[in-house]
């Protein structure tokens, strides 16, 4: 129970927390197939909160690298409201990623924000965000370089440094079950 359970928040954290650097990205790019390989080992309430969502993921960078292309400013012509936590950096530049999962929570499409229209498309889907994930690059990276990311991630969450929300265009069950993920993460945590 408790490797399920390590594997499980490990698989969350890699699928939420990438640094944001172009390698990165095509690091968690990579890391998709085997996050969707695994998704059974991920347990049934993060499933059901992470399934069938339209996810951007913001990190805050660390120093302004706008030469860097994933730090585009481009992206659809709506007005995305960030969390003001204490992650936010002295650069300001935040960097955007978007993602989409299936039923299972398994990441259909994975992408970068400049890759979505001014209408709001992706690859001609429209992307309706219901869930907005939200951090710094040194909690991304601490989480990717330490031995147990999991714990890493729940500390990180549990501490504000990362903020996980429901978007104006979430379903009533995923505002319900993102309210109720910080209890269900404690359970999981008293029962390992």
């Amino acid at each position: 129970m408790k490797l399920r359970l390590i594997i499980s928040m490990v698989l969350v954290a890699v699928f939420l927390m990438t640094p944001a650097s172009a390698d990165m990205f095509d690091d968690l790019n990579d890391a998709v197939d085997e996050y969707n390989e695994k998704i059974d080992q991920v347990p049934g309430t993060l499933q059901s909160i992470f399934s069938d969502q339209h996810v951007i993921l913001v990190i805050y960078m660390n120093e302004n690298e706008s030469e860097n292309e994933t730090i585009e400013a481009k992206g659809p012509a709506f007005e995305l409201v960030l969390s003001e936590g204490p992650f936010v950096t002295e650069s300001g530049v935040s960097m955007k990623m978007v993602a989409i999962t299936d039923g299972d929570a398994s990441v259909a499409n994975f992408g970068k924000w400049s890759e979505l229209d001014e209408q709001h498309y992706w690859n001609g889907v429209e992307f309706a965000e219901t869930l907005v994930v939200t951090t710094n690059e040194d909690t991304a990276r601490a989480i990717l370089d330490s031995e147990s990311p999991g714990a890493t991630f729940t500390e990180a969450y549990d501490s504000g440094m990362i903020i996980i929300e429901t978007s104006d265009r979430a379903s009533m069950t995923t505002k319900i079950s993102l309210a109720i993920m910080p209890v269900v993460m404690k359970l999981y945590a008293l029962i390992s």
